[in-house]
């Protein structure tokens, strides 16, 4: 019962995050701009297509109650997400890119 809470939950926001990357196509959003980059609106257009797609088929999964198709279902979500997430980061701008290395370098020397 619980992994049908989870999974409802997993599905919900998979259809947000993609209805958002949908509607922000032409949209500036956080620190991209794809509507002055047509590869980067090409990318968050995949990106939110591939999430609606995820979502749809997580819900199949879930109705389903098959447990080796929910897992598979939950595996490719998340390599589509990282690999979604990898190509924004080529357009993260670079004057942020300094500031999250200068993080990343000070948290790595504490710890």
């Amino acid at each position: 019962m619980l992994i049908n809470i989870l999974m409802i939950v997993f599905i919900l926001l998979t259809f947000f995050i993609g209805g958002f990357f949908l509607t922000h196509t032409n949209k500036a959003f956080l620190v991209f701009h794809p509507e002055s980059n047509r590869n980067l609106a090409g990318i968050v257009k995949f990106g939110g297509w591939s999430l609606i797609i995820i979502g749809v088929v997580a819900c199949v999964a879930t109705v389903m109650q098959n447990n080796v198709f929910i897992s598979m279902t939950l595996l490719v979500a998340v390599l589509d997400i990282v690999a979604v997430q990898l190509m924004l980061v080529h357009f993260f701008p670079k004057k942020s890119m300094k500031t999250v290395y200068i993080l990343l370098y000070n948290f790595l020397k504490i710890t």
